[in-house]
């Protein structure tokens, strides 16, 4: 493995003490592949890998250039809170590792950044994609896991989760056949919201907004804007690597032994609760916790309170 090599420092206007990562590794299938993270906080604090979904990257926490992925969780007096401990966060392998990262790529490019950061021991916090690759860090590494934390992920994924996905992945390898392949990762997010919300918010927000309020325009344009929004940042092949990634995912998770708490939210159609029953079954040392939620699979991004008190260890 290659040894780390810093970049550019923070700016001061950055609250905490933060490393810019890269570290390469050997694939276990074959090839070279390069793994960048970003740790923050002091270098005494216990030590916590946060990984987010398939739109979260290193920037967890705000900082001089924006907000983090994790807005009121990872953060000043967030249950992850930098100035009380070490967080590290990482850049998803996508189309580098072809034809896509698998969930045991995925779990080496964390390892090596924890060796480069110089992480014995940690904690894990996944949502989402980030779950499940944080349980195949687990049993991947049982011997240096305190405990994990996994919100809305489960070992493998539902099949109508996979063929709702199946569908995005269609769009968008025609529009790249169309040579538009923006264009199909933009219509492929918009249907991915609909997987990630619910019927009853949209209900809700949708149905005779008040004039002048943020959902004024419609569903069809707060779609319209999501999707454009991220096609603005994901290229085709990094959308259709990471889709594959999440639908190949099989972990085996009888090999974790440190204690694991699931978070489940009760609405979430794309990763139910009776799979990650399921899976917490298959742990010896498991809980699941079912949290009550409006927004389905983004409670974990839109229930900051709840979300910090599990985390907490208040729910």
């Amino acid at each position: 493995m290659s040894a780390a090599l810093k970049l550019a420092d923070p700016e001061p206007a950055c609250p905490w003490p933060v490393r810019e990562l890269i570290c390469g590794f050997d694939r276990s299938g074959g090839g070279w592949l390069e793994a960048r993270g970003r740790i923050v906080g002091p270098a005494e604090g216990p030590a916590t890998i946060v990984l987010g979904g398939i739109s979260a990257g290193r920037r967890l926490c705000p900082d001089e250039s924006g907000p983090g992925w994790w807005p009121g969780v990872a953060g000043s007096g967030g249950a992850l809170d930098p100035a009380s401990r070490r967080l590290l966060s990482v850049d998803f392998l996508g189309e580098e590792a072809g034809p896509y990262p698998t969930i045991a790529d995925q779990a080496e490019a964390v390892l090596a950044l924890a060796d480069t950061a110089g992480l014995d021991r940690f904690s894990l916090v996944g949502a989402s994609y980030g779950g499940v690759i944080a349980l195949q860090v687990a049993g991947r590494a049982p011997d240096r896991v305190r405990k994990v934390d996994v919100l809305c992920a489960a070992a493998r994924p539902n099949p109508m989760t996979t063929a709702w996905r199946s569908i995005q992945r269609e769009t968008v390898r025609l529009a790249l056949e169309a040579g538009c392949g923006e264009r199909g990762v933009d219509l492929a997010r918009r249907l991915a919201m609909t997987t990630y919300r619910t019927a009853e918010e949209f209900t809700s927000r949708f149905t005779d907004p008040a004039p002048g309020c943020r959902d004024a325009e419609g569903v069809e344009a707060y779609l319209a804007a999501r999707g454009a929004e991220y096609a603005g940042s994901t290229s085709p092949e990094r959308f259709l690597a990471l889709s594959e990634s999440m639908d190949c995912a099989d972990v085996a998770v009888e090999r974790i032994t440190a204690p694991v708490r699931f978070a489940a939210f009760d609405s979430d159609q794309l990763v139910r609760l009776a799979d990650i029953q399921a899976t917490a079954g298959r742990i010896g040392s498991a809980s699941v916790t079912v949290i009550e939620t409006l927004y389905g699979h983004d409670g974990f991004l839109k229930e900051t309170g709840k979300v910090n008190a599990f985390l907490a260890g208040r729910l």
